[in-house]
Order: C-alpha cells, then structure tokens, then sequence
C-alpha cells in the first residue's frame, strides 16, 4: 500500500471518528438542556387560572434545602382538612402550561387539595439550573412545607408525578411517608430513555442525569397506581410496563388512550375512574387490589 492510500485511508478514519464524535459531545455537552426544559410550552410566565374552573388557586413560596426559592401553586378544595395531591410536572413548562388548569380542576371536583410546586429555574421559582439532586431537593421541599406550613399529616398525602415529575416523585416516595404514589407517563430510567432516542451512540455512558425509576419502584413501599397512555410518543408504552412489574405491592396498573400529555382528557372516563376510586381507597384505608400484568397495547 503506498503513501497517499494510507494517508487516504487515514484521512477517512479522523473524519469518520469525529463524525460520530460529535454527536456524543453535544449530548454531553447539552445534556441538562435536553432533560430540563422550562421555556418549553409557554415558558416560565405563571398565568392564573381561568375564572371559568371556578378555583381558589394562591401562589405560596418556600425554599429548598439549599436555600433556593421555590414557587408553587395552591389549588384548595372545598374541605382543606381532605386529602392532598403533592403534583410534580414533567420537564417543560410550569404549573399553569397547557392543560394543567383542567386538571386541578377535575382533582378539585374529587374534593382533593392540590400542590403544585415549580422546580428551581422553572416558572417563578428562583433562576438556579436545575439538575436531579436540585429537583430531588425542590419535591421534598414542597413535602416538607405541606407537612409544617399546612400542617397536612402524611396519610392525607398522595404523591403524583408525571413524565420527569416521575421520577422526582419516586425519589420522594423512598424518603417521605405518605398514603400513595400516582406515576403517568413514567420512564424507566434517563439512560434508557437516551439509549431508545440515540441507538447508535454511547448514550448509556453520556448520561449524568439518571432518575433511576426502575431501580427504586421495588422498594417504595405504599400503595402504587402506574398509568401509561399506549398512544405516547414521548415515552414508550414498554417503560411504563417494565415500571409496573419492577414495582412491589400493592400497586394498580391502568392502560390508557391517548397521548403523553393528554391521556386525562382523551381518556377522561377510563382515567377519572380510575384515579379517583384509587384516592378514596386510601382515604379510607380500604386495600389496594393488584391489577394483572400489562400487556402489549
């Protein structure tokens, strides 16, 4: 082989390296961009709520363990001494984007009481960037402010988490007491959510943000309801069905229609009756059946 093939074929070996390269330095690179997405769906402007829901909501403040200001929204119900939704958004927006107004909405029809917290850099909770041990530390902030500001015991507590929000409440159902866990949309982990969007790159190893769901769930003891939309382009179908059989009982499994952000109202009846016989089981300390495994939708 003379000179100028090896230095051809050379050549050709530099440039296909780098080109797959540098795809795995601007995941690396933009890792917490992609993850955390708080001027996605309107942004961080927190507008109030349609006076045509009806709704009491107030804006209450606190910090987290670290000192950063958070904000959250307070939706009240009829009965404030009834249980409390502890709601942890996904990884766009805030408390007030896209359809979340409805929501509170229809939890306050159910006579339950909502908190819903914006992360730090989310909404108008104070400009930190977030990562998972600040988000980790914001959830358990909102629990604790609940606990003592509200005085709310934990029984009357129920703890959901959409899409990331997940994962955050996960995380917060291994360290806190309350009387159940509502996961939506949830992921089994943030490297296999990389690993199914880039299956040609090391992706697995490019991810610090882990939100190990499928690690925890088995041991995050209180009763469990997971419910995934078969329709979800956002996170597959198949994670919320490894999560369901991960996890210990007692737990519910509810396949909806739908997509990732919609299921509540696309499925609005199959959804509602669901989640709303869940909360008035733990609110009168009835037992939670487990559901047979998922299938495929």
């Amino acid at each position: 082989m003379n000179t100028t093939v090896r230095r051809g074929l050379l050549t050709v070996g530099v440039l296909a390296w780098a080109g797959y390269l540098t795809p795995i330095v601007y995941l690396k690179a933009n890792e917490k961009q992609m993850v955390f997405q708080p001027n996605a769906f309107g942004g961080r402007a927190v507008r109030p709520l349609p006076d045509s829901l009806g709704l009491a909501a107030m804006p209450v403040l606190f910090s987290s363990g670290d000192g950063v200001k958070l904000s959250g929204l307070v939706v009240p119900a009829a009965d404030t001494t009834g249980p409390w939704l502890l709601y942890l958004h996904g990884n766009a927006g805030n408390v007030t984007s896209s359809q979340l107004p409805a929501f509170y909405a229809r939890w306050h029809a159910f006579g339950v009481n909502v908190l819903a917290v914006d992360y730090r850099g989310y909404g108008a909770s104070e400009s930190q960037a977030p990562d998972e041990a600040g988000v980790y530390a914001d959830a358990r902030a909102a629990y604790d402010w609940l606990r003592t500001a509200r005085g709310v015991p934990a029984e009357r507590i129920v703890i959901y988490g959409h899409s990331l929000g997940a994962g955050i409440a996960t995380e917060l159902a291994l360290r806190v007491q309350a009387s159940g866990l509502i996961l939506e949309g949830a992921f089994t982990s943030i490297p296999d959510i990389a690993a199914d969007r880039y299956p040609y790159l090391p992706a697995r190893w490019v991810a610090s943000q882990r939100f190990a769901n499928i690690e925890k769930i088995g041991r995050v003891a209180m009763p469990k309801l997971i419910m995934h939309a078969s329709d979800d382009t956002i996170v597959p179908y198949a994670h919320g069905q490894r999560l369901y059989a991960a996890a210990s009982a007692p737990k519910e499994w509810v396949e909806l229609k739908g997509g990732h952000m919609d299921a509540f109202l696309d499925d609005s009846a199959h959804f509602w009756g669901h989640v709303g016989p869940f909360v008035q089981r733990l609110r009168s300390d009835l037992p939670v059946g487990e559901s047979p495994a998922p299938g495929r939708p």
